[in-house]
């Protein structure tokens, strides 16, 4: 399996860092909950946007305490969280919303058109909870 994306350079985390492709910042949608939580949080979030690919493509906004080894940095348009792009696949078609076991880093030759272009925190008792999507760029 490829473990380098080959244009995930243009994806690093300082807006103009990297030599691939340039693409814009992803846009940051916050509730009242998470602008609070926010507030009290001493260091960035860091939120990794997983897309799997498997029988069906799920979407899932991961809170882990590190990012995957071979999650890429995406950048953001809040200072205050630190933002991962990880797709991934499995070795069998998984449908659901339950944890997959071995899942693998999906080798995706041009990964920007791939990484999300909006992200939804929120923040409740139960914990951060979010979604992401990939809304039309207006030209």
């Amino acid at each position: 399996m490829i473990s380098a994306l080959e244009d995930t350079k243009g994806a690093a985390n300082q807006s103009g860092g990297g030599h691939g492709a340039r693409r814009h910042p992803i846009q940051v949608r916050l509730t009242a909950g998470a602008e609070r939580a926010l507030a009290m949080h001493p260091t960035p979030l860091l939120v990794e946007l997983e897309l799997l690919f498997s029988c069906l493509i799920r979407k899932r906004v991961r809170f882990p305490a590190a990012p995957h080894a071979d999650a890429i940095p995406v950048p953001g348009t809040d200072p205050r969280l630190t933002l991962y792009f990880h797709p991934v696949c499995t070795k069998v078609c998984a449908i659901g919303d339950a944890e997959v076991p071995d899942l693998l880093t999906f080798p995706i030759r041009r990964v920007t058109p791939f990484i999300p272009r909006a992200v939804t925190l929120d923040y409740r008792k139960s914990g951060w909870t979010g979604d992401f999507s990939y809304p039309q760029e207006r030209r």
